[in-house]
């Protein structure tokens, strides 16, 4: 595929203040802009130092330095020579380096030094005291989030001088896929009765829900994250040296996009880590019990599953996880409830996934019951605490420490 100049690039190359903060929908071309727009600055300037930083450093790879490798090759500017697998750097013939971080301390930050150039990916998911530690330390900088609701971009960065606003929407990158165009022409279809009406008129919308989705995901207006029903985590790097593996939860892909997920859960220091085992669509019984296999997945520790697939339940047990068992229907609500009486949770760095449904997933404003979307992580969450921690839970449950 050859890389396409959008109308996104045009405008991003038209802004000329010191801070540059880019709002808008997804597909909006911002990341696939800003990129282009650095990689160019770096090859035609020499001795330039220019970071990259999302909220974890698998952020980072999947995200950024996919999309960076993706135009560089498509430039034909790709030099393996250049490139630092380790320390996820990036040289160029002049000298100049982009370099890709992630950081989870002010003091780490502080510690990374000055730079010429700072891009804040999906700044809106970087604590601002982070955030403000190396922006204090750029010449230029660079944020673009979708706009779930305001964050300090809007209360600190807008309000100083020499900083500088772009919205930008799907309609500014004629690079979309007509698959992405397609579905969000159906979540349109979702939240109004009329897409192409009055999105404010209050008549004209079909669901309150798919309405602010479409606002911030389609217009790139700014939302709300009202009616989110699990706000109390934090992530953490990995699954700490020590930490007790308490068992894990799964649930089943119902077949087209709908994963299967079989996510883990420690203890450690008083706190429950989730972490994100697997994670893929369209898997047949087999291939789910050789992906447990290859991700380490204990077979001596019980595994809560749907139990709405009993054929896939035996496969598993077939297959040597003889813990695996589905558990009887019980409410949605009853299994929050669970989730919340344990207290905070952390999320491991690498479950991405997991991460955006903890944040996408709400509570309808039509009945203010779970909406069934954003949930296939979630629901194997829910079916280990119920597991785990409810009524009919066992008693005695023997752990095993994490070497």
């Amino acid at each position: 595929m050859a890389f396409l100049r959008t109308t996104a690039i045009n405008k991003l190359l038209a802004m000329k203040a010191r801070k540059k903060v880019v709002q808008g929908s997804t597909s909006a071309g911002k990341t696939y802009g800003i990129i282009p727009v650095l990689m160019d600055r770096a090859a035609k300037a020499e001795r330039l130092k220019i970071t990259i930083v999302a909220e974890t450093l698998p952020a980072v790879k999947e995200g950024a330095v996919d999309i960076f490798k993706t135009v560089m090759m498509e430039t034909g500017r790709w030099q393996e020579s250049g490139w630092n697998a380790s320390s996820l750097t990036y040289t160029f013939r002049n000298l100049s380096r982009i370099q890709f971080k992630s950081f989870d301390t002010v003091g780490k930050a502080k510690a990374s030094g000055k730079r010429d150039i700072l891009f804040l990916n999906e700044a809106n998911h970087i604590p601002f005291a982070i955030a403000d530690m190396l922006m204090t330390r750029s010449k230029e900088i660079w944020l673009d989030f979708n706009p779930d609701e305001p964050f300090w971009a809007h209360s600190e960065v807008l309000k100083e001088a020499n900083s500088e606003f772009l919205l930008l929407t799907y309609l500014d990158n004629e690079g979309i896929p007509a698959e992405t165009l397609e579905e969000l022409h159906t979540k349109m279809q979702k939240a109004f009765y009329d897409p192409l009406g009055d999105w404010s008129s209050e008549a004209n919308i079909k669901s309150k829900y798919w309405a602010n989705w479409c606002r911030v995901y389609v217009r790139g207006e700014m939302g709300t994250l009202d009616g989110v029903i699990l706000r109390d985590w934090s992530h953490i790097e990995t699954v700490p040296p020590g930490a007790v593996l308490l068992g894990y939860g799964s649930d089943f892909g119902k077949g087209g996009a709908d994963p299967t997920t079989t996510i883990a859960f420690y203890y450690f220091d008083g706190e429950i880590i989730w972490d994100e085992v697997i994670w893929q669509s369209q898997l047949r019984d087999s291939q789910h019990i050789q992906l447990m296999r290859a991700a380490g997945v204990d077979p001596r520790q019980p595994n809560f599953c749907d139990n709405s697939e009993p054929s896939k339940i035996l496969e598993l047990q077939m297959g040597g996880y003889r813990q695996a068992q589905g558990l009887k229907k019980e409410t949605i609500d009853y299994g929050i409830s669970l989730i919340h009486d344990r207290g905070a949770f952390r999320v491991t760095a690498r479950s991405l996934h997991l991460t955006e449904e903890l944040r996408k997933w709400r509570y309808s404003d039509k009945d203010g019951t779970p909406i069934d979307a954003y949930n296939h992580g979630l629901d194997a969450a829910r079916y280990f605490y119920v597991g785990k921690y409810g009524a009919a839970a066992p008693k005695k449950i023997t752990y095993r420490a994490r070497s």
